[in-house]
């Protein structure tokens, strides 16, 4: 198992994809705090209101969790190129010179899981570090002065965030082991992703919506429970606040851990009985 880890991590590092990813993700952590420079530069041209009100809301922290979410730049892109590249094994052949080498079905998922999952959180932290780099010296880490308090919140939010990176990777591992072809991985992933963060934002209208009539209060709940549930909505939650109740706590956790495991678990089994050209 060990050994075929190592293959795939070499493998990985050795495709041109990769590159790919890395500049994609140095070229988006620059981008963005420069964007919001530029935003910032007109607001106080046109209205200096305007752009006092922003500062309030545009923090270097916002943009480093920013960094994770999956509808912003490289958290959309990066696990797709990722699928891409794992999923040559089955276009390849190379599957079938792993079984014929003594490995097996199950290791060869699991190895495929670990090394996706680790590339992919590796990526992604990297480019969040960057951006929160770049842009600590034109914005305040937050709005308030960073306290203790905020250094293990921080800390909590990154292991969410690596959980809900371990379930992508579940993910995508899942697609490369159950798609007949590169296309339907890569039309499956795109609709499962946008169909859900767009059902999220719709969900989140609706909410808005519904929250100033008390007698909805129930259908609301009904609607956060959806909300939380949404694992490729959490992205977009996850360290935007400043402490996180046992509730959150048991959202962020059990969601993402209760469905890599039936994506794991149902993958492995698909892929016992994939029939390999």
């Amino acid at each position: 198992m060990t050994r075929l880890i190592k293959s795939d991590f070499r493998k990985f590092f050795q495709d041109k994809l990769f590159i790919v990813v890395c500049i994609l993700a140095v070229v988006f952590a620059v981008i963005t705090p420069l964007l919001y420079l530029m935003l910032f530069s007109v607001a106080d041209e046109v209205d200096p209101m305007t752009q006092e009100l922003l500062s309030g809301y545009v923090t270097a922290k916002g943009q480093f969790f920013g960094g994770f979410s999956f509808g912003n730049n490289l958290g959309l892109i990066a696990p797709l190129l990722i699928g891409i590249v794992f999923f040559k094994d089955f276009s390849y052949g190379t599957i079938r010179n792993k079984i014929i080498s003594g490995h097996s079905r199950r290791s060869i998922f699991l190895s495929i899981f670990i090394v996706c999952t680790t590339v992919l959180f590796a990526i992604v932290l990297a480019h969040s570090l960057l951006t929160l780099g770049i842009s600590l010296p034109f914005f305040d880490y937050q709005s308030t002065p960073f306290a203790m308090h905020d250094f293990w919140y921080l800390l909590e939010s990154l292991l969410f965030e690596f959980l809900v990176y371990i379930f992508v990777g579940a993910f995508v591992s899942w697609l490369c082991a159950t798609m007949k072809n590169l296309g339907m991985v890569i039309v499956m992933y795109i609709a499962v992703v946008f169909g859900l963060s767009m059902i999220a934002g719709i969900l989140q209208g609706i909410t808005m919506v519904l929250s100033v009539e008390p007698s909805l209060a129930k259908v609301v709940d009904v609607i956060d429970v959806l909300q939380r549930i949404n694992v490729f909505n959490s992205s977009a939650t996850i360290g935007m606040g400043t402490e996180y109740t046992t509730k959150d706590v048991l959202y962020y956790v059990l969601t993402p851990v209760l469905c890599s495991a039936a994506l794991i678990g149902h993958g492995m089994w698909k892929f016992e009985r994939k029939d390999l050209k």
